[in-house]
């Protein structure tokens, strides 16, 4: 990215310009690699997968027309939502950061988090290989954090991947805590035990936030099937603190399906799956591409950028358009000031 692009920080005034931000997700860089260390852990499981097809759902010789087409929408800012690798190996970082490298020439302007593949074997998560290599386009060491792009606008980001022999993702309470914290908010314990907590709405809630996780919450009706074996356990804890922050955006991956919905149970929501841009579609169902979002005051505009395989080109397909979303409603619309959350109980899945 050049360097005539607009660089926001926190402490300037919000740009009367629009923001335009390109997500992507689930990039899937690949390598085949069996060692003798690989045969008593789960990346034996993702190297058979890429022998048995996997490989061929992922084009990386599709990366440059990818990078092409993202630097030719000059975006202020690029966010990626995890699954940049396929086993977590050091060679596939090595790859994923030398790949990407046009999209990173700055870390203010882009921002990273992992997803599960990230964090696929237990030497990767504890060695903090993703930290290694992709650190500096965080908000900070640790999740959560915040990262402000304009006076108004921030991202907030979230870690709930794992190394698991399954796919499903799990956030610690300690995380949702650490966010309504950073957001300026309060939380009170139940005297009685409970597990519930009393929360106030935080005041500091930027006006345009971003929740940047590598998990949905839901999905829209033709995709819950997929999602359900690797879903976010407590996906319904995040979203009942999320339902406090009234208008955001939720910026995901992981079902590579590209989408922009409102879910009915957090209708103050915008959840944007970028989908997987090189994943190979031979029956048109899902194109690979990215989303590109423009932020013009509060009005909110969604464009999938898809592949076209056999014509070899790009289409910009918009998805929705709402005028003003950041304006629609306060922070903990529809709840009572002082309101409580379950944070330690078996609850019901959004």
């Amino acid at each position: 990215m050049t360097a005539h692009h607009r660089i926001p920080g926190p402490d300037q005034p919000i740009c009367d310009t629009p923001l335009r931000i390109v997500h992507l997700s689930d990039i899937h860089f690949w390598r085949i690699e069996i060692g003798p260390r690989d045969l008593f852990s789960k990346r034996i499981v993702g190297s058979v997968s890429l022998l048995l097809g996997r490989a061929r759902a992922f084009k990386l010789d599709r990366l440059p027309a990818v990078i092409e087409r993202v630097l030719s929408l000059q975006p202020d800012h690029v966010v990626i939502s995890g699954d940049l690798t396929t086993t977590a190996s050091e060679r596939e970082f090595q790859d994923a950061r030398a790949g990407l490298a046009p999209l990173l020439e700055d870390p203010r302007r882009a921002t990273i988090v992992p997803g599960n593949h990230d964090r696929y074997t237990g030497e990767a998560q504890r060695s903090r290989r993703f930290e290694e290599y992709f650190g500096e386009f965080t908000g900070g060491p640790e999740f959560p954090w915040l990262k402000h792009l304009d006076h108004q606008t921030a991202i907030l980001g979230l870690d709930p991947t794992r190394a698991d022999l399954t796919a499903r993702g799990h956030l610690p309470e300690s995380q949702i805590v650490a966010a309504h914290h950073l957001l300026g908010g309060q939380l009170t314990p139940d005297p009685d035990g409970s597990g519930e907590v009393h929360v106030g709405v935080p005041p500091h809630k930027p006006r345009r936030l971003i929740v940047l996780c590598h998990y949905p919450l839901t999905a829209p009706p033709i995709y819950l099937l997929e999602l359900h074996p690797k879903r976010l356990t407590n996906a319904w804890v995040l979203g009942e603190w999320l339902r406090l922050l009234g208008p955001h955006l939720y910026c995901c991956g992981h079902i590579h399906a590209a989408w922009a919905f409102r879910p009915l149970d957090l209708p103050e929501q915008l959840c944007l799956n970028a989908g997987a841009p090189l994943m190979h579609d031979p029956r048109g169902f899902r194109s690979p591409g990215f989303l590109e979002i423009l932020l013009d005051g509060d009005s909110v505009s969604v464009v999938h950028h898809c592949w076209r395989r056999k014509q070899k080109t790009w289409d910009a397909l918009p998805l929705i358009d709402v005028a003003d979303f950041f304006a629609e409603a306060h922070p903990g619309a529809g709840r009572p000031m002082d309101s409580q959350i379950q944070l330690s109980r078996r609850g019901p899945s959004l």
